[in-house]
């Protein structure tokens, strides 16, 4: 019969020594350290949820610059035009007019020639020189008026786009009235006499390049110094000095409607 030994109380310590390392050894060989396993899918780096991207700074636009400011800028500006005019009738004194055939105003057509420049985008000043031309005929009579109008005017241009341009105007100006008598008899004599004109209208521009249509319509108001009229031909020669002034009212409104052409530069 055999005896089991009793393992002494250092062997004890020892063994169980042993064992601890025993059991550590494959724990640690899991770890970090360890090597892949063959089988698995290969290790990577650890990749985190990415943040959403902040949107790219949107640069400030430009303001859009209108045509009739781009380079090169154009300020001045000449053309012509075709004036109609609207004015009260003559009422001559040395003739007699049948006064069936006369309304309360007449028409008058002419031309005009005019020259701008823009001081500012939304202002310009206007210096032009209008005419108009009307004729009266009774049988053998025939009495013409010819009336030219040179002013100066200042634009405010209230709205501007690329195309259009819509301005409201005012100014100055004189009016020369030339009034002709051919009378039946061979009778004939001339009237000039002077007035002072204030206007108000309204204008618009459109543009196309070099080239601008322009529209006014515009509003007259006339004071005539009837007392300086000066009367010349056989018609007037000894005449009173009532006989002898213009008949045209000392105040007067006349209506202007224009179409024209510029040339810009």
């Amino acid at each position: 019969m055999v005896r089991a030994r009793e393992i002494p109380a250092r062997g004890a310590w020892a063994l169980s020594a042993v064992l601890a390392v025993g059991l550590a050894l494959p724990a640690r060989a899991a770890g970090p350290s360890a090597s892949p396993d063959p089988g698995g899918p290969a290790p990577g780096p650890v990749v985190g949820a990415a943040a959403p991207a902040a949107p790219a700074a949107t640069p400030a636009r430009a303001a859009h610059p209108r045509l009739s400011e781009r380079e090169p800028v154009r300020r001045w500006a000449i053309g012509i035009e075709g004036v109609g005019l609207q004015i009260p009738p003559l009422r001559p004194r040395v003739v007699d007019l049948d006064a069936r055939y006369l309304g309360n105003s007449v028409a008058a057509g002419g031309v005009g020639a005019l020259g701008r420049v823009r001081i500012r985008p939304p202002i310009a000043l206007e210096l032009a020189v209008r005419s108009g031309s009307v004729r009266y005929r009774s049988e053998n009579d025939l009495i013409s008026q010819d009336l030219l109008l040179a002013e100066f005017g200042a634009l405010l241009f209230l709205a501007r786009g690329d195309i259009g341009h819509f301005a409201l105007d005012a100014g100055v100006g004189g009016l020369a009235h030339a009034i002709r008598y051919e009378l039946e008899g061979g009778r004939a004599g001339a009237q000039i006499v002077g007035a002072f004109t204030v206007r108000v209208g309204a204008d618009l521009e459109l543009l196309l390049g070099r080239i601008a249509l322009t529209f006014s319509l515009r509003g007259y108001g006339v004071i005539t110094d009837v007392a300086r009229t000066r009367a010349s031909g056989p018609l007037f020669a000894g005449e009173s000095a009532a006989l002898r002034q213009a008949p045209l009212p000392r105040h007067q409104t006349h209506l202007l409607g224009s179409a024209g052409v510029l040339y810009r530069f």
